[in-house]
């Protein structure tokens, strides 16, 4: 019971899942903190390093969390788009332009990412077919890695 409950808890956000209005925006909003917070500020290899510990941690969570609940890939669930959101930004920093302020960038990524999230063009929808944890998680990556290129091209386009 006690590990139900913390898987559930972590899948969830402790919680904030459960939110009646678009809990994968928050979900997102979240992994942006984390971004902001935690991740921007290390170097390439340590964040890249980060990034992929807490993917895989996110794919066994959320496996976890949907035999608990008993249902394929749960709304409330949103570890997924928190752990996926800072691949959005990763190696950013490098492409934007010194006039742009970087709040700019963070608020363009998490637009894109939600968008991309909830239309799931380009074969991300495709990827939740795949079973568990992985079909949770997985599209999230893909949504974020979609992001991050087109962020980068939009960086490239107004240098």
């Amino acid at each position: 019971m006690i590990l139900k409950n913390f898987v559930t808890n972590l899948a969830t956000l402790f919680g904030l899942g459960k939110f009646p209005i678009m809990p994968g925006t928050l979900g997102s909003f979240m992994g942006l903190l984390l971004h902001i917070i935690l991740i921007q500020n290390l170097s390439v290899f340590p964040m890249i390093f980060t990034l992929i510990t807490i993917t895989l941690l996110a794919i066994v969570i959320c496996d976890m969390a949907e035999k608990v609940i008993g249902e394929k890939d749960p709304s409330c669930v949103i570890l997924d788009e928190f752990v996926a959101m800072p691949i959005c930004f990763l190696g950013i920093k490098h492409f934007v332009p010194a006039a742009i302020a970087m709040w700019k960038i963070w608020l363009l990524g998490f637009v894109i990412f939600r968008i991309f999230d909830i239309l799931k063009p380009l074969g991300i929808k495709k990827s939740q077919d795949l079973s568990g944890g992985i079909g949770i998680v997985v599209d999230d990556i893909i949504a974020a890695i979609y992001t991050n290129v087109t962020m980068i091209l939009v960086c490239l386009t107004i240098l």
